[in-house]
C-alpha cells in the first residue's frame, strides 16, 4: 500500500502588472506584493501540512514581466521545504521557451520542471509517478496531454496539466482537452491549471480538479480563492482512495455591483445611497467595481472624484462607472415635430414590436444615448 499527500496550486501569475489598477495609485505594486505573500503562505501551508508533493499547474509567474529577484524569491521558498518535492508544468504565461527561467536558472534540488525533456518522474519512496505536459510557447492549439506512456496501475499516478477542459469556447489557443479523453489515461489525480475559478471534479470521474488562482487577479474573479490539499492512498487491491479539501488563502477579494441612483439630486445624495447599499464583508481588503445606474435630471453632474475620495479609506480599491441616463420626458418629446421627435417615434415603434427583452433593453439605451447626442452634439460614454 502506498500513500502520498500533496498540495495543488496554479495560476499565481507572480509579477503580474495589474495595469488596470492605475500606475499612480501604488495599488499595482501592492497587489504584486500580495501575490508574493500568498505564495509564501502556500509554502507555509505545505510545511504545516507536511505534504510530500507541491504541484504547481502552470502560470507560476509572468514571463514578460517577472524580475530576476522574484525568481530568486520563488527559489528561496522552494529551498525552505527540502522534504517536499516541487513539480511545475509551464503554462501559457510562463512557457518553457529558449529564454525561460525554467531553462536558464539553477533551481533548488527539490524542484522538477515537467516538459518534453522530463515528461515524468518516478518517486520510489512513495511509489508514485508524476507526469506533466507544459506549454512550449504562449499558445497551444492542439492538446499536449494525450501522448503519455502507459501507466502502472499498481502504483499512484498523478498528472499536472495546464489548459482548458470541457470548455466549448471556439478556436482555443490554450491546450483544449476533454475530461473523457483525460480519463482514459488512468491517472489517479489530474492537477489542472489555467481557469482562475475553482473547479471541482471536472467530468464527474473524481480525478480532475482545478484550484483556480490562489489570489484573485481581476473583477471577473470573485469569491474565495485558494488551493487543494489531497491525500491519495492505494490499497492492496490497487484501488485508490482520494481525500481532498479546498483551503481558502486569498488576501484580497473582488466584487462587482450596480447601484440605482434614480431620484438623486446631487453627488452627496449618491454617496449617501452608496453608503447605505454597499455591504462589503471585509471592506479594507475589497476591490469593488460599482456601476451607477438609473435616470437623473439633465442638470445633475456626478463628481466621480468626490465619490472616490469619500471611499478612499473605506475600501481597498474602488472602480466606479457612471452608466446613468438623462431622465428625458419621452411622452413630451415623442410629440415634437423635429428630428428628436422623429427619432423617438422610430425607436419607440421598434421597442413596441419586439418581444425580446434583451433587444428591448438595448433599444431603450439607444433611445437615451441618441437623445443625448442630438441634444449636445456629442456623446460621453
Amino acid at each position: 500500500m502506498s500513500r502520498v499527500k500533496f498540495l495543488h496550486c496554479a495560476d499565481l501569475h507572480l509579477d503580474a502588472p495589474f495595469t488596470s489598477l492605475g500606475a499612480d495609485s501604488g495599488k499595482s505594486a501592492e497587489r504584486r506584493q500580495d501575490l508574493k505573500d500568498t505564495f509564501r503562505n502556500i509554502i507555509e501551508l505545505a510545511k504545516s501540512e507536511k505534504v510530500d508533493l507541491l504541484l504547481i499547474s502552470g502560470d507560476l509567474y509572468e514571463h514578460g514581466y517577472v524580475l530576476k529577484s522574484t525568481i530568486n524569491f520563488i527559489n528561496k521558498c522552494f529551498e525552505s521545504i527540502p522534504a517536499t518535492k516541487v513539480f511545475i508544468v509551464p503554462g501559457n504565461h510562463d512557457p518553457i521557451t529558449v529564454s525561460s527561467y525554467y531553462r536558464n536558472y539553477s533551481w533548488s534540488n527539490n524542484v522538477y520542471i515537467l516538459c518534453d525533456e522530463l515528461p515524468y518522474v518516478y518517486l520510489d519512496d512513495i511509489d508514485t509517478y508524476i507526469y506533466g505536459v507544459g506549454f512550449k510557447s504562449f499558445s497551444q492549439e492542439k492538446t499536449i496531454a494525450y501522448s503519455l506512456k502507459p501507466v502502472r496501475n499498481d502504483c499512484i499516478n498523478l498528472m499536472l496539466v495546464h489548459g482548458t477542459v470541457d470548455m466549448n469556447i471556439g478556436n482555443s489557443l490554450y491546450n483544449p482537452m476533454s475530461s473523457e479523453n483525460l480519463s482514459t489515461l488512468n491517472m489517479d489525480y489530474i492537477a489542472l491549471g489555467h481557469f482562475h475559478g475553482m473547479l471541482s471534479d471536472i467530468g464527474g470521474k473524481g480525478i480532475i480538479y482545478n484550484p483556480g488562482s490562489p489570489e484573485p487577479l481581476g473583477f471577473d474573479e470573485g469569491g474565495s480563492h485558494g488551493v487543494f490539499i489531497g491525500d491519495l492512498a492505494s490499497t492492496d487491491s490497487a484501488e485508490k482512495n482520494l481525500e481532498l479539501r479546498f483551503q481558502k488563502l486569498n488576501k484580497r477579494y473582488y466584487e462587482t455591483t450596480d447601484i440605482k441612483v434614480d431620484g438623486c439630486g446631487s453627488t452627496e445624495e449618491i454617496i449617501s445611497r452608496m453608503d447605505a447599499e454597499l455591504k462589503c464583508s471585509d471592506a479594507p481588503n475589497c476591490l469593488l467595481s460599482v456601476s451607477l445606474k438609473g435616470y437623473l435630471e439633465e442638470s445633475i453632474k456626478i463628481d466621480l472624484l468626490q465619490i472616490q475620495n469619500h471611499f478612499r479609506d473605506k475600501l481597498y480599491y474602488l472602480k466606479i462607472k457612471n452608466e446613468t441616463l438623462v431622465n428625458y420626458n419621452i411622452d413630451q418629446i415623442v410629440k415634437e415635430p423635429g428630428l428628436k421627435g422623429l427619432f423617438v417615434r422610430k425607436i419607440m415603434s421598434r421597442i413596441e414590436k419586439t418581444e425580446d427583452l434583451c433587444e428591448k433593453e438595448l433599444l431603450n439605451k439607444a433611445l437615451y444615448y441618441g437623445l443625448e447626442a442630438l441634444e449636445n452634439g456629442k456623446l460621453d460614454l
